[in-house]
């Protein structure tokens, strides 16, 4: 691996890392500034779980955040491991989430994957056990 490659590796890694933290915390003004002015973002599943769906702007993914953090409280979050290439990193790890609208929880193991450009993220695309979501945001 060159030198370049390692550097655009440690930098998606750190992005990704960054991105957590600055979620976990709710600091939204900070993780959208993480983004590019626009990215190729896709959580797939059913288009009753607010969330989902193809975004492409800071103030599209601002809403996606808004809708993590009012919607479901979150009873459990680990992230087990971060892998890096290049501009790519990918996170594996699981969750429980308690919708508010419901009362039920959901577990799910995840998979995101971002690429960073220009020490942007430009591409996210988070993998969630969408039925379980589905379920849960159903009465």
């Amino acid at each position: 691996m060159t030198t370049a490659q390692t550097t655009t590796a440690r930098d998606a890694a750190e992005a990704l890392q960054e991105f957590f933290t600055r979620f976990g915390s709710g600091d939204r003004s900070g993780a959208l500034e993480l983004f590019g002015e626009e990215t190729d973002f896709e959580v797939p599943g059913a288009a009753a779980v607010p969330w989902t769906g193809r975004r492409r702007t800071r103030e599209e993914i601002g809403a996606f955040l808004d809708a993590c953090w009012t919607l479901v409280d979150t009873e459990a979050f680990a992230v087990d491991r971060i892998l890096a290439d290049g501009g790519h990193a990918v996170a594996l790890g699981s969750f429980t989430h308690r919708v508010k609208s419901t009362g039920k929880p959901f577990t799910s193991s995840f998979a995101l994957h971002i690429e960073v450009r220009d020490g942007l993220i430009r591409g996210y695309r988070m993998h969630e056990d969408s039925h379980a979501a589905l379920e849960a945001f159903t009465a």
